[in-house]
């Protein structure tokens, strides 16, 4: 009988790896295999996203040195100690997945942002974070293999290799510095850019709606960092927390992919339902099919026509900012 922690990780992952793979096949069915880098580290996500999970089930199963005590050591057995060092290089593990699974949704929100920003200046403000993004993730994991010298006192059980070891302090502060710091800096990007695009105001709404989930992200790794301090002994807190942070981060980072598709799919619905029984104007004659796909007004007043081009047509498209450079009409995002 699963605990209601297995459970609800189960569930999320269910869930995150449905959202992975349908927007892998939905770029694959409109790019085919001419991939951009976002495409790749959605991939890669799946490849984690699995690694994750699969080492907190480990640890659930064999334990850790997390809460140990010389005490508690000398009372184990020699078949427990080996399940505990097992378990406990399974959370080293664990923690690498989940870090690397963090920051490959971070290189596929910067890589949708380069698609969005092709030709302004943001293009800069996009390679800045990149960059330190880069850092971020090296310094990370040079701390997670670091901090406790030499690296198997990680998973020594006795005698009790320390606080910083067991208990992965180190870890938590250089987490939470790195991975807040770059979720402001990716949030920033899109900001400047909401105010001034030109594109009716429901789309400005969703993306301000997507950019929300960013916030969220945010709130819940300060959050992680928090109650795994308060009580740092318990691994089942960090573990539970890893897990529910990564499967937001999934959900957001999918969000501006799964949108259009969903909105495209209303569409053909709508355009097989009008297609079974035409619409028809004043004289009796159907309507063209670009008026039943267009958005009208309550009193019947045709107000625009929304081309139905693809899945993920809008992370296609080119935001032009007023001001910053010369484009032609057709290159606007208005229309």
């Amino acid at each position: 009988m699963p605990t209601p922690f297995q459970a609800e990780a189960w569930i999320e992952y269910a869930i995150g790896m449905i959202i992975l793979f349908t927007r892998i096949a939905a770029r694959c069915s409109q790019i085919g295999l001419k991939w951009d880098g976002d495409d790749y580290f959605a991939v890669l996500a799946v490849v984690f996203f699995t690694g994750e999970l699969v080492m907190l089930e480990l640890i659930g199963q064999f334990g850790s040195i997390t809460g140990m005590s010389d005490e508690l050591a000398l009372t184990l057995t020699h078949k427990q100690i080996n399940r505990i060092v097992v378990g406990s290089k399974c959370l080293l593990a664990g923690w690498i997945s989940y870090t690397t699974l963090i920051w490959c949704l971070k290189a596929c929100m910067l890589f949708f942002y380069k698609r969005l920003t092709l030709n302004l200046r943001q293009q800069g403000l996009v390679k800045i974070t990149g960059g330190i993004c880069i850092a971020g993730y090296v310094a990370t994991i040079t701390v997670y293999l670091t901090h406790c010298h030499p690296i198997h006192s990680l998973w020594q059980v006795y005698p009790y290799p320390g606080d910083d070891c067991a208990l992965n302090i180190s870890k938590y502060l250089a987490l939470v510095v790195t991975n807040v710091v770059t979720d402001f800096m990716i949030l920033y990007i899109p900001l400047p850019l909401l105010w001034s695009v030109q594109i009716p105001l429901h789309r400005k709404l969703r993306f301000g709606l997507w950019i929300c989930t960013g916030r969220f992200l945010m709130v819940a790794a300060v959050l992680r960092y928090i109650l795994c301090l308060r009580d740092v002994s318990q691994i089942n807190i960090s573990t539970i927390w890893s897990i529910r942070e990564t499967f937001l981060g999934i959900m957001a980072v999918n969000f501006p992919i799964l949108i259009p598709i969903l909105m495209t799919f209303l569409s053909k619905a709508r355009y097989a339902i009008s297609s079974v029984k035409p619409t028809t104007g004043s004289g009796g004659e159907a309507l063209p099919d670009s008026l039943r796909l267009s958005h009208v007004d309550r009193f019947g007043k045709k107000k625009t026509v929304h081309e139905i081009t693809g899945i993920d047509n809008e992370s296609e498209e080119l935001i032009v900012k007023k001001g910053d450079w010369h484009a032609e009409s057709e290159n606007s995002v208005g229309r």
